[in-house]
């Protein structure tokens, strides 16, 4: 994997363009620390940083140019099919110079336009810039797994047009890019209705970042930037999570074609001209691959992981389990409380304010595996593949319910207004719609509501006017889609979490924290072939009774120890509720109480200093708190 950066502009771009781009190319220094590229031409300016992985040779470096097109590529990620690909090329007579997917990348463009995005199974996100056309072609993985941020100006504004890059913090480093004062052709500040989503969600949505003017490509998604006269950048989607159409097949029929699906998805994975591992946390997901990993490489698995002090949170001893039982290596490493000195780097990684506290172990482990391996398998997105957290064993409640009746969604206007109450009458709907009728609506009607009186007291009078549709605005476009493309309240669910927190959260934790000790991370539990044949599973093969995730377990039940596989849920979790009422108690206050002026313009910090008082006095207001003072760290950094 890579880091990339560009500069397009349709008047042009200046003589000094590309040097401004050299900002940028050392922040995205640690995704490709083996070399570095630039090229230009009169209208766009593309900057690469590379992580060697496949055809190691300078050859394969970046910006990769066609020599029949004058097409130009900058390329994060990885194709996995990119062999099969290529012998179907060169049995059209294609010829090529390198061995690595990059090239087989462009002359996929040239055959076949924006519609090569059809034909590729990878993580992904690139620019090409199409010297006919005149314009810039930027795309997204279908499923979000590598990260893509933009900032346009109006292309009559000097500087101004398209700039992008792999990183937040990197795109900040460019001289237009739009900063936390407002100001500038391309706006900036401190976006407010971003600000609310984060302290509703721990982290900004796509296609928002938290300053204004900054956007994310959302995953799934290709844009063009055109420089011919009078157009813009154009965003598409092309691809979509769908659970509409089922196959019609039995337990065992619906096993054995995920388990070859599955074990596809992993041989693919172990393309490489480096070390390759696995990274095992001792879970269901992490112990799956890693039996499919431990039968396809016998006796050559080296796996890691990070324990915790606290025996609470610590899988250790399952990691062991399952190494021992798959003649597995495992490597190590106790990660102290003393790691809460990492916050600062945290929140200066991940360019814009991130509240998900299982970041500091992700560094951790990432920089432990990198003094060993540059690639590693894991096992992200098993939760979302097949219905791993509670909230689907809860949602199988209505989805019985539905059977007999299915109560029509009520109107955006009455989700709102149930979600703004605060009566006793309204409290009782509430829980009944998010509990059993409508759970698809809990994200609304049950975490946003109860997070609106710590909203009330944290708000400025003017932010609290402007933001106060702003969850709604974001969640009901995705409720309703989430219903034309889902027939039940479980996979609706599945629906909304694959197309939100898993791209918006937990895949960018993983990108930025592996990326940041230049670790290739790969992760066949989101092969976009497996994900589509879990999505046309029946609902009863991944949640059934109380059991979730259910067809996978069923698929490790006899490859992973079954004490591993039948325990309670375990995430990558830290105590930090006790943390910031004890020995983080002087560090959250010294925290909130040192952010960056831009904060006041919105938030009342007397007021979040009030919610750290009652913490430390035992009132619960962990994730309120946690997002405050990641906030404030992020405030401080450029």
């Amino acid at each position: 994997m890579c880091g990339i950066c560009g500069h397009v502009r349709a008047g042009g771009i200046a003589p000094d363009a590309p040097a401004r781009l050299e900002g940028v190319l050392a922040r995205i220094a640690h995704r490709g620390p083996n070399a570095t590229g630039r090229w230009h031409c009169a209208h766009a300016a593309l900057g690469h940083t590379r992580l060697s992985i496949l055809d190691l040779d300078q050859r394969a470096g970046q910006p990769m140019h066609d020599p029949l097109t004058g097409n130009v590529i900058v390329f994060n990620g990885e194709i996995y099919n990119f062999r099969a690909l290529r012998a179907g090329l060169e049995a059209q007579g294609e010829v090529f110079r390198t061995t690595g997917d990059t090239e087989v990348l462009l002359a996929m463009y040239r055959i076949h336009g924006q519609d090569c995005l059809r034909h590729l199974r990878g993580m992904f996100a690139f620019a090409l810039w199409d010297a006919s056309r005149q314009e810039l072609f930027l795309a997204r993985d279908p499923l979000g797994k590598k990260p893509l941020v933009y900032f346009e100006g109006p292309p009559t504004a000097a500087g101004g047009g398209l700039v992008f890059a792999s990183e937040i913090r990197a795109l900040r480093a460019h001289p237009d890019c739009p900063g936390l004062d407002a100001g500038g052709a391309a706006g900036g500040g401190l976006d407010p209705e971003a600000l609310d989503l984060y302290l509703s969600l721990g982290h900004v949505p796509a296609p928002k970042t938290i300053l204004k003017g900054v956007h994310k490509l959302p995953p799934g998604c290709c844009a063009t930037y055109s420089c011919r006269p009078g157009e813009t950048l154009r965003v598409r989607r092309y691809w979509e999570m769908d659970f509409r159409a089922k196959r019609h097949v039995t337990e065992t029929q619906a096993l054995e074609l995920a388990w070859e699906e599955l074990r596809e998805a992993v041989r693919l994975r172990l393309e490489a001209d480096v070390p390759l591992g696995l990274l095992l946390s001792g879970g269901v997901d992490s112990s799956l691959v890693a039996a499919v990993l431990a039968e396809l490489c016998p006796g050559k698995v080296e796996a890691f992981c990070i324990s915790f002090e606290e025996k609470k949170y610590d899988e250790l001893p399952h990691a062991q389990a399952v190494a021992r039982h798959l003649g597995i290596s495992l490597h190590h490493e106790v990660m102290p409380p003393a790691s809460l000195e990492m916050l600062p780097e945290v929140a200066e990684r991940y360019g814009e304010p991130y509240a998900d506290d299982s970041a500091l172990p992700c560094l951790a482990l990432s920089r432990m595996a990198r003094q060993h391996i540059t690639v590693a398998l894991g096992g992200d997105g098993g939760d979302e593949l097949c219905c791993g957290y509670p909230t689907y064993r809860h949602a199988r409640l209505a989805s019985a319910i539905g059977a007999l009746f299915t109560p029509p969604l009520p109107a955006d206007a009455a989700l709102r207004g149930l979600c703004a109450s605060s009566s006793t009458l309204a409290r009782a709907l509430r829980e009944l719609a998010a509990g059993s009728l409508w759970p698809e609506t809990k994200p609304l009607l049950r975490a946003e509501a109860r997070l609106r009186a710590a909203k009330a007291r944290l708000y400025t009078a003017a932010t609290a006017k402007a933001v106060a549709s702003a969850h709604a605005d974001w969640f009901l476009p995705w409720l309703r889609r989430a219903y034309l493309r889902a027939q039940n309240p479980v996979e609706r669910i599945l629906y909304i979490d694959n197309s939100t927190s898993l791209p918006d959260d937990l895949l960018v934790k993983m990108d930025i924290a592996s990326m940041a000790h230049a670790l290739e991370v790969r992760s066949p539990l989101l092969d976009q072939k497996l994900v589509e044949l879990f999505a046309s599973f029946p609902v009863d093969l991944k949640v059934r009774g109380r059991e979730t995730k259910y067809l996978l377990k069923k698929m490790a039940e006899t490859r992973v120890p079954p004490e591993v596989l039948y325990r309670r849920k375990q995430g990558f979790d830290l105590p930090v509720r006790e943390w910031m009422a004890g020995p983080m108690r002087g560090f959250v206050r010294e925290a909130l109480s040192q952010a960056a002026p831009a904060l006041a313009q919105h938030l009342d910090m007397k007021a979040a200093l009030a919610l750290a008082d009652e913490h430390a006095g035992g009132k619960n207001h962990k994730n309120m708190l946690w997002r405050l003072v990641m906030l404030a760290l992020w405030s401080r950094t450029k």
